[in-house]
């Protein structure tokens, strides 16, 4: 039986929305991540896939304690990360760390590479700079740098430098948990294969767990042990990667494995042109119920139940797959 390392259950998050057509502007609720539930086991990479807006980085913040949840647990290595105070959480701080999306943005351009690194480790109380650097020295060679890039400042590196940086400083707290938002998609194509390799490598090296955040399917299938599908803020579908590929259920994976070209075709989901536009007001229809070719009147009236379709596979369709 496999050890999760992170569970998640029945997490949820919502924002005010602004109806721009109202001249009385009416504020709303809606449904950013919407009572989902799943586990990570301890040395594996889950894939978080869905089009963009459907909730999947609010997740990875969540999971990260960027962002407080609304509602719902977060079991970190036996414990609930998300009752614990702000001074008991300072036991789980740089357990867990975010790759971001765009590694212009998460490096201090007035600051050099060595200090900007130092300064991570001083903010969790490593502050003798002797074993800094020893730190540095002994993570800068696994992300394929040499020490000569320390003296640089950000935009005297290129994009996959950059992002070797960041990389970089997710490991220099001893994570045992990554988040991995979109850690490709601000990178030239030639670039991506290069960084994923890294990642996989890091990952089986340091027996790292991973969520890895994606709207590409093709990197997701290439990177992760199992994948959660998701749509405007619900999970429609899980399961091992294989079993996802080769005999998916829910009509919105199939429409995304509809779309799947190579790697080199860098090949992603269609967006949505406005995600607001279709967000649910009454809580009870199926999610996908708009885009569905196979609706029927239940889906407007009963939202779905999760069925299990195996011990490696669930869905969230009236159908149950059977479609």
């Amino acid at each position: 039986m496999n050890e999760y390392i992170l569970r998640v259950e029945n997490l949820q998050k919502s924002y005010d929305s602004t109806n721009s057509h109202s001249i009385f502007k009416k504020k709303k609720k809606f449904n950013a991540v919407n009572d989902i539930s799943f586990e990570v086991n301890r040395g594996e990479i889950v894939g978080l896939i869905g089009e963009s807006g459907c909730g999947k980085t609010t997740v990875g913040k969540i999971v990260t304690n960027l962002i407080e949840a609304d509602s719902g647990n977060i079991i970190f290595e036996g414990k609930n990360i998300a009752k614990l105070s702000k001074k008991d959480l300072k036991s789980t701080k740089g357990k867990i760390q975010m790759i971001f999306q765009d590694p212009s943005s998460a490096l201090n351009p007035q600051m050099k590479i060595n200090r900007i690194l130092k300064e991570a480790l001083f903010s969790i109380n490593i502050t003798n700079k002797e074993d800094q650097e020893n730190i540095i020295d002994k993570y800068i060679t696994k992300v394929g740098l040499t020490k000569s890039y320390l003296s640089r400042y950000p935009h005297e590196l290129s994009g996959g430098q950059k992002q070797r940086i960041c990389i970089l400083l997710a490991l220099l707290t001893n994570p045992s948990f990554i988040v991995a938002d979109e850690v490709v998609s601000a990178l030239d194509l030639s670039v991506q294969a290069q960084i994923l390799n890294l990642l996989k490598s890091l990952q089986e090296e340091l027996n790292l767990s991973m969520l890895f955040i994606s709207h590409n399917l093709s990197i997701v299938y290439y990177m992760s042990n199992r994948i959660i599908v998701m749509y405007m803020g619900e999970i429609v579908e899980s399961g091992d990667c294989e079993e996802i590929y080769n005999n998916c259920k829910h009509p919105y994976t199939k429409l995304l494995l509809s779309s799947v070209l190579s790697l080199e075709d860098d090949s992603s989901i269609e967006e949505e042109p406005n995600e607001e536009n279709n967000i649910k007001e009454n809580n009870n229809v199926c999610v996908f119920f708009d885009r569905c070719p196979h609706k029927m009147p239940i889906c407007s009236e009963k939202k779905p139940e999760n069925i299990v379709i195996n011990d490696r596979h669930t869905i969230k369709c009236h159908f149950g797959g059977e479609i």
